[in-house]
């Protein structure tokens, strides 16, 4: 073999490995051998696309798992207002049901859209190729803009009130003599407080009038007797004492 045949099949080597090798990088960086399942499409209806695009992605349970493959306006029979069709394909190994639920939502504020697909209880069957699934109704970004932006106003209205309401003299008056006012009565409380929590050590220790009828057992059981004799004899509560009749009769 000449030198000259011995390089070129050198070359022809490295280039093939070079090319083996960018093959390879490719596939590990982009994930193309998802292109190489078997896949079927699923078709998502929505009252509007909301900026979603062929290409964009869908998540399915917040993984990647496939991509918009078609957008297109379809015609209902039952009202004139037309609805967005979406064409989405994704890998047979998972199964999208009646019940899933999806979306267009976004990656972060002001991001990029795509379809997410949250799994429902799974009551519903498999939807076969070509099935179709009826999306949420897509929440508008400048719709929220603009009610965030309405929300501002009042906090800033609100503010330049609490401004001129404490920039007025009366009116810090007022509110001074409200804190004032409010101070007192939390002090007054804290006493009131303090002095019924005295109280009631008092009358758990036995201590007082109330302490002894509740923790005093001769008391107790002399009360108990009293009631017990009256229950007996309830004529006592309206016959007179033999002592009391014999004075009323010396007067």
């Amino acid at each position: 073999m000449t030198p000259r045949r011995l390089l070129e099949i050198k070359v022809g080597a490295f280039i093939v490995s070079g090319l083996a090798l960018l093959i390879f990088f490719i596939f590990a960086i982009g994930d193309f051998s998802s292109y190489f399942q078997q896949r079927y499409t699923v078709r998502v209806r929505f009252d509007s696309a909301n900026g979603i695009t062929v290409g964009s992605p869908v998540q399915y349970a917040g993984i990647e798992k496939g991509r918009i493959e078609g957008v297109r306006m379809v015609r209902r029979t039952d009202s004139p207002r037309p609805e967005v069709e979406i064409l989405l394909s994704v890998p047979k190994d998972i199964e999208l049901r009646g019940d899933d639920t999806v979306a267009i939502s976004t990656f972060g504020l002001l991001g990029e859209k795509f379809l997410d697909i949250t799994p429902g209880p799974g009551i519903e069957p498999p939807l076969p190729s070509g099935g179709v699934l009826i999306g949420k109704p897509p929440v508008s970004t400048e719709h929220l803009i603009e009610r965030s932006s309405e929300v501002l106003n009042e906090l800033k209205q609100t503010l330049s009130g609490i401004n001129t309401m404490v920039g007025d003299m009366e009116a810090r008056t007022y509110l001074r003599e409200t804190l004032r006012d409010a101070r007192d009565a939390t002090r007054n409380w804290k006493i009131l407080g303090e002095r019924l929590n005295l109280a009631m050590s008092h009358v758990e220790s036995g201590e007082g009038s109330v302490g002894k009828m509740l923790y005093d057992d001769e008391l107790h059981r002399s009360a108990v007797g009293f009631i017990e004799d009256l229950k007996a004899h309830p004529w006592k509560l309206l016959a007179r004492p033999k002592n009391d009749k014999q004075e009323d009769k010396k007067k």
